[in-house]
């Protein structure tokens, strides 16, 4: 199929230090893309055509090119650079700085409405012809603005959604991932940690027609385990819930919790050690050991509770995973926390 053909409009007046040329010579020199230019359009393949010559149909009535898109803006060594306006095949527009013929700099990006009319998509940051650095998008979705990398919302951001919805915190490749506050229109508030764009690790949920909080651990979106109690601080009427009687409810829940994130870690990582019920009964007492009253362990006897499992630590596993989670000796860890070490280590990754 043959090239897009460009069609240049000579250059701008704002450019009057442009060589007077004569002949053939002062056509070339005026159809190099240097400085700032007029309207530059292009021509792309016309499909129809070529499938007719390919069919041997007549040609008469369609021609090998059509109307592509079309530039107005500055030019270096016949690549777009510095500040222009491209209007594309499809109506959308982009409004901004290039770099060696790409997107780069600050810029706007219009998309054609369904009412034939531009509106704005996004506006703000470029690298590399894609979103990159900080921006505001508007779409079906509702309207983000925060960080971006790689064309995809990543890093810090807030999303309001078109169904009265809003979210502000973390994000990685398009998706909610990480720590994050996700508010709902009827003034119901969900605190804690996203994974793939869901609900996914410890988190609180506050039901604010009820004044009652559930926190505790979630999965895939769903609750898996946690606790119901009453919000403080809020006027709202409320209900109370059905009491139940446990000889030790912060064990039976941190018990709870920490099967979910064993599963939830083996599932995410095959390979990653996987504890039978004795284990975990034995994991259990190592950590009764050496536990207060408040159910936690201090940072500093970490590898010794670890040891009395019978776990060989690897050199520097430990104290790695400590390191990466910024964990000071003097840290308090609870019984899920200490289950997720002795995954890390028992599976010396």
């Amino acid at each position: 199929m043959s090239d897009p053909i460009t069609i240049l409009i000579g250059p701008d007046s704002i450019d009057p230090d442009r060589p007077k040329f004569q002949g053939s010579k002062a056509k070339f020199a005026l159809a190099e893309k240097e400085g700032s230019r007029k309207t530059v359009f292009t021509m792309v393949p016309n499909k129809e055509y070529y499938k007719n010559l390919k069919l041997n149909n007549s040609n008469a009535n369609t021609f090998s090119h059509k109307p592509g898109g079309k530039y107005k803006g500055r030019w270096s060594k016949n690549k777009k650079e510095g500040f222009g306006t491209q209007t594309y095949t499809n109506g959308s527009v982009y409004e901004g700085e290039w770099v060696s013929d790409v997107r780069h700099g600050k810029g706007t990006y219009y998309v054609m409405s369904k009412s034939k009319k531009l509106v704005k998509q996004y506006a703000g940051d470029w690298v590399n012809d894609k979103r990159e650095g900080l921006g505001v998008w508007t779409g079906d979705k509702g309207r983000y603005e925060g960080e971006w990398l790689g064309g995809k919302m990543e890093g810090k951001g807030k999303m309001e959604y078109t169904n009265g919805e809003v979210y502000e915190g973390e994000w990685k490749s398009g998706g909610r991932d990480g720590m994050g506050v996700l508010g709902l229109e009827n003034g119901d508030k969900y605190i804690g940690m996203f994974k793939n764009d869901k609900k996914d690790g410890p988190g609180r949920f506050e039901y604010y027609s009820t004044g009652k909080v559930y926190e505790g651990e979630w999965m895939d979106g769903t609750p898996k385990c946690g606790e119901f109690k009453n919000m403080v601080g809020v006027g709202q009427e409320t209900f109370n819930l059905p009491s139940l009687t446990l000889t030790d409810a912060n064990a039976v829940l941190g018990e709870a919790v920490a099967g979910v994130r064993q599963n939830k870690a083996e599932t995410a990582r095959p390979g990653t050690a996987k504890f039978s019920s004795d284990d975990m009964s034995q994991i259990r007492l190592a950590f009764s050991n050496f536990s207060g009253e408040e159910d936690l362990i201090k940072v500093v006897n970490l590898a010794e509770v670890i040891g009395s499992l019978g776990i060989q630590l690897q050199e520097g596993v430990l104290e790695g995973l400590l390191e990466k989670i910024g964990a000071e000796m003097d840290d308090d860890i609870s019984y899920p926390e200490f289950v997720d070490i002795v995954v890390v280590v028992a599976s010396g990754v």
